[in-house]
C-alpha cells in the first residue's frame, strides 16, 4: 500500500462507539439543563428588578390572584414539603373518630388530625371562583405576617389595614407583606354552616352552649362556672395566604387549625421546654430578623444546633388539605404556606367575632410594652 493511502486510511475517523454516544447525549442534556436553569434565573432576575423599579417609580403593582382555582399559584412544595418522618415530626396522626374518643383537646400534646372536612360544604363554596362569588364583601384585616405575629392578632391595630375577601384576593394576595388573617372577623352565617360539621370541642358548644351550666341566685341566670379562657365556644377565624406567608413565632391558647386548600409547614415548640433557659433561647432566637417564616427556615432552620434543638423538644410537620392541626397552649408555633393556602381557626376563649371597630386600627403595638411575639419570649 502507498504511503499516502496508509496516511489516508490512519486520518480516517472511526464510528463513534455506543459509549460515546451515550456521553454526548449526557453532556448534551446537561448543557441544555444548564442553560434552561440559567434562563429561568435571568427571568427571575428580571421580574423582581421590574417589580422593583416599578415601587422605585411609584407605579402600582398587581398582585392579584387571577387564577381560576387555588391549585393553580406557585408552590414550594419541592422546597418545604416533606413526608413527616418520625425524625422530623413525630406527632401522633388520628383520625376524626379517635380525636374525639380520646379528648385529645384536653391533653397538652399536639397533633395530626385526618379526614376532619368530609361532608363540608366549604369544599366546594370555598373553591376560588365559588368564594369571590358567594362571599365577595366579607369583611376582615390583612397585614404582614412577621408583625402581627410579634404583636399578637388581637393586639396588632395600626398594623394592620382592613379589606374583604375579593379586594384582598384580587388587588393583594401576591403581595409578599400581606397576609389575610382575622380573629375577630364577622364571618357569615353562611360560611359558619360551610364547616359543619365542626370539630370536637367547638361543635359541643353548637350542639348546646349551655353545658356544664348552673344556676347562679345572685345573677338569677344559669353561668359556666369554669373560667371564660377555658371555654371552646362558635369562634372561627379565616386565614388565607400565598405561597411562602404565613405567621411568624407566636403562641396563645388552645387551638385547632384545619386546611380545605394547599398545606401548611409548622415548627412546634413547647413553651415549658425553653422559657428562663437561656442556653435553648440562643438557638432559637434570630441572629438576625427575617422578612418571613420561610426565610427563618432557609437562614437559620438548617443549623445542626437549632435543627437538633427543635426536634429533640418540638415537631417539625407538614399539614395537608382535609387535616387539622390541633396546637395545645403557649406551644410556640410558626406556620409557613405551601401554595395558594386556605383554612379556619377555632381558638379557646374567644367566641363569634362581630369585626372590627375604627378604634381597633388606632392602637400603636409599638408603644405597647411587652408583645406575644417570639422575641418577648410569648
Amino acid at each position: 500500500m502507498a504511503p499516502e493511502a496508509d496516511a489516508v486510511r490512519r486520518r480516517r475517523p472511526h464510528p463513534p462507539s455506543p459509549t460515546g454516544r451515550r456521553r454526548r447525549r449526557a453532556g448534551s442534556s446537561l448543557l441544555r439543563g444548564s442553560l434552561a436553569a440559567v434562563l429561568l434565573l435571568s427571568l427571575a432576575a428580571f421580574a423582581a428588578e421590574t417589580f422593583a423599579n416599578a415601587a422605585e417609580e411609584g407605579h402600582e403593582i398587581d398582585y392579584g390572584n387571577r387564577n381560576r382555582k387555588w391549585e393553580d399559584g406557585p408552590s414550594s412544595w419541592e422546597e418545604f414539603g416533606h413526608d413527616n418522618d418520625e425524625e422530623a415530626c413525630g406527632l401522633a396522626v388520628l383520625s376524626a373518630e379517635e380525636w374525639e374518643l380520646g379528648r385529645h383537646w384536653e391533653r397538652n400534646r399536639p397533633v395530626l388530625v385526618t379526614n376532619v372536612t368530609e361532608g363540608w360544604a366549604a369544599l366546594h363554596h370555598w373553591r376560588l371562583s365559588e368564594m369571590l362569588k358567594r362571599y365577595p364583601d366579607v369583611e376582615a384585616t390583612m397585614g404582614d405576617g412577621r408583625e402581627v405575629a410579634d404583636a399578637g392578632p388581637d393586639e396588632a391595630g395600626a398594623l394592620l389595614t382592613p379589606t374583604t375577601v375579593k379586594e384582598f384576593i384580587t388587588k393583594h394576595m401576591y403581595d409578599p407583606s400581606k397576609y389575610f388573617f382575622d380573629r375577630k372577623i364577622a364571618i357569615p352565617k353562611g360560611m359558619l354552616e360551610d364547616c359543619h360539621p365542626f370539630p370536637m370541642p367547638t361543635r359541643a358548644y353548637l350542639e348546646d352552649p349551655d353545658a356544664g351550666s348552673i344556676y347562679a341566685p345572685s345573677k338569677k341566670l344559669r353561668v359556666n362556672p369554669r373560667p371564660e379562657p377555658e371555654l371552646w365556644r362558635d369562634h372561627l377565624a379565616v386565614s388565607i395566604g400565598a405561597d411562602l406567608t404565613g405567621l411568624s413565632f407566636h403562641y396563645h391558647g388552645e387551638a385547632w387549625n384545619v386546611v380545605l386548600f394547599g398545606a401548611k409547614r409548622w415548627i412546634l415548640y413547647d413553651l415549658a421546654e425553653w422559657a428562663g433557659n437561656a442556653t435553648r433561647q440562643r438557638y432559637l432566637r434570630l441572629k438576625r430578623r427575617p422578612e418571613s417564616s420561610a426565610d427563618w427556615l432557609r437562614q437559620l432552620y438548617s443549623e445542626p444546633e437549632r435543627k437538633r434543638e427543635i426536634r429533640k423538644y418540638g415537631h417539625d410537620c407538614v399539614q395537608r388539605a382535609g387535616e387539622m392541626m390541633f396546637v395545645p397552649r403557649n406551644w410556640m408555633h410558626m406556620v409557613v404556606n405551601i401554595g395558594d393556602t386556605v383554612s379556619v381557626i377555632s381558638e379557646v376563649g374567644l367566641d363569634r367575632g362581630g369585626g372590627r371597630v375604627p378604634e381597633d386600627f388606632a392602637y400603636d403595638p409599638g408603644n405597647a410594652g411587652k408583645r406575644r411575639g417570639f422575641d418577648h419570649g410569648g
